[in-house]
């Protein structure tokens, strides 16, 4: 299970896409309604298509066809689509499911899109893992960036446990770094330092964002990345 932070391009997430594609397993992209045309333009038999040799085939929905059990989305019927059949889950903006939801609700209670997401396509079906894509996966509290990663783990924490040199469990290690952020937030100004925050921290905490983010920024690209196909980033 990856979690992404997003650099600004899609080079990379295409590029796990299409491993995922060279193996014949079946793609969904889910990114805001606002943004379809940034992913379906990679599959256009278009001139504007820079990738237009790689032929790729991976579906794509917004986050609020989430929501819906009819209509079309796309060229795609809700009506008819096998949500659970997909093996890998491609989220842009991954930071709009940073809110969670309740995984045991009760039986008059709605879902929201989390936990349909996390139910009907994740857990239901295909095994899938998750590529996760957000400049911004927190927002005012740690548990944005839990709530996240528990969509790759599938809501069940022992999943990632077992596989994290951890000396807590995922659950304890958000715990206590709220606690640590909660006192360094009511420090004077003069001491509410990021070095200050960073010494707080635990070793375990760490150690998760170094197992599950891969964090690329402009610059890293622009001097690692050949970057002719898709041209330069734009001016700020």
């Amino acid at each position: 299970y990856i979690y992404h932070v997003n650099c600004g391009n899609f080079t990379e997430a295409l590029a796990v896409i299409k491993y995922f594609e060279l193996k014949n397993e079946r793609v969904l992209v889910l990114c805001p309604k606002k943004l379809r045309e940034n992913w379906t333009v990679y599959k256009a038999n278009s001139r504007l298509n820079p990738f237009i040799a790689d032929r790729f085939r991976y579906d794509v929905l917004s986050h609020t066809d989430l929501s819906r059990e009819t209509g079309y989305s796309g060229d795609i019927n809700l009506a008819t689509l096998n949500w659970g059949n997909y093996d890998l889950i491609v989220i842009d903006e991954s930071h709009n499911f940073r809110n969670g939801g309740k995984l045991d609700k009760e039986d008059d209670e709605k879902e929201n899109r989390y936990t349909t997401l996390l139910k009907q396509v994740i857990r239901k079906g295909v095994k899938t893992k998750v590529l996760m894509m957000s400049a911004t996966p927190v927002n005012t509290r740690f548990n944005d960036l839990k709530n996240q990663l528990q969509l790759a783990y599938e809501g069940d924490s022992k999943q990632l446990d077992n596989k994290l040199k951890t000396s807590h469990t995922i659950d304890e290690i958000f715990r206590n770094a709220q606690k640590a952020f909660n006192t360094w937030s009511k420090w004077d100004p003069c001491d509410r330092t990021t070095d200050n925050l960073l010494r707080m921290l635990d070793f375990d905490f760490f150690e998760v964002l170094d197992s599950v983010t891969i964090a690329r920024s402009r610059k890293h690209i622009e001097k690692y990345y050949d970057t002719t196909a898709i041209g330069k980033f734009p001016e700020r």
